[in-house]
């Protein structure tokens, strides 16, 4: 179960009925629109679930690894802890734990906002 604050359309996730990767289209009054085959399907948040970041999820999305526990991409540096688990610059009080996707998607959104006054989204195609 995802909290509805901490996923947001485009972030991609797992439908735990099926463990399909899918995009979110829609947050909107605790239903979760999802890019569904063959047509989108509403969900709650306990039917789907984060996708674990691994170091060959990021290694697809072109980070590059600068050192045993630092990876560096998408204008951002991230560090695999000791708990196993990404940190990046503490953008926000939630903005630093990096251990889904989603997270990850969303933290490169926030970063391009706050410090880049842009809009930025991460291209998760290539891990597809």
């Amino acid at each position: 179960m995802l909290d509805f604050q901490d996923i947001r359309a485009g972030n991609q996730v797992l439908v735990n009925s099926s463990g399909a990767k899918v995009t979110i289209v829609k947050v909107e009054n605790n239903e979760i629109l999802l890019n569904t085959i063959p047509h989108s399907s509403l969900f709650s948040n306990e039917d789907i679930s984060g996708i674990p970041l691994t170091t060959a999820m990021l290694r697809k999305l072109s980070f590059e690894n600068e050192d045993a526990n630092v990876w560096a991409g998408e204008g951002i540096t991230i560090r695999l802890k000791e708990d196993g688990i990404f940190y990046g610059l503490r953008i926000s009080k939630s903005r630093a734990k990096l251990q889904y996707l989603h997270q990850l998607q969303n933290y490169i959104s926030d970063y391009y906002a706050l410090f880049r006054q842009e809009e930025y989204s991460l291209d998760v195609t290539l891990i597809n």
